[in-house]
């Protein structure tokens, strides 16, 4: 299943539908990954009253969505590239070794990354099968 698609998103997010995160935590992380066979992607996590999903966002101009005000602001960004996401969703690399590499930016309140470090660990535990289905 090719990372970020439909079919993936799809797949995530039933992967995670049974999780029981704290209701109190809650935050929106965009993810924006570069250098795809589709371009830059945009990917949107969002826990919220209990509830995790993922949205894939339209592609749009930086200077546009800033104006526009039409989507909700994220508490936190992070970008990396195409082959990296890959390999984190398939389990094959750290997000701290990336980050402490400089191959992953952050931008935005950071504590939303550590308040949420839990939630983040146990969705991952659950994505394995989808994991080894994950493809470029």
């Amino acid at each position: 299943m090719r990372l970020y698609s439909d079919e993936w998103i799809a797949a995530f997010n039933e992967a995670v539908a049974e999780l029981e995160p704290d209701p109190d935590v809650s935050f929106r992380l965009r993810q924006i990954v570069d250098d795809g066979p589709a371009g830059t992607v945009r990917v949107t996590l969002v826990a919220h009253e209990g509830r995790v999903t993922m949205t894939r966002e339209e592609a749009r101009e930086p200077a546009r969505e800033e104006a526009s005000g039409d989507a909700p602001v994220p508490d936190a960004t992070i970008s990396v590239q195409f082959d990296d996401a890959v390999a984190l969703a398939r389990g094959e690399l750290d997000p701290s070794g990336l980050l402490a590499a400089g191959r992953v930016r952050v931008r935005g309140n950071l504590s939303v990354l550590v308040r949420g470090q839990s939630l983040l660990a146990a969705a991952a535990s659950r994505l394995g099968p989808l994991s080894e289905q994950t493809t470029p």
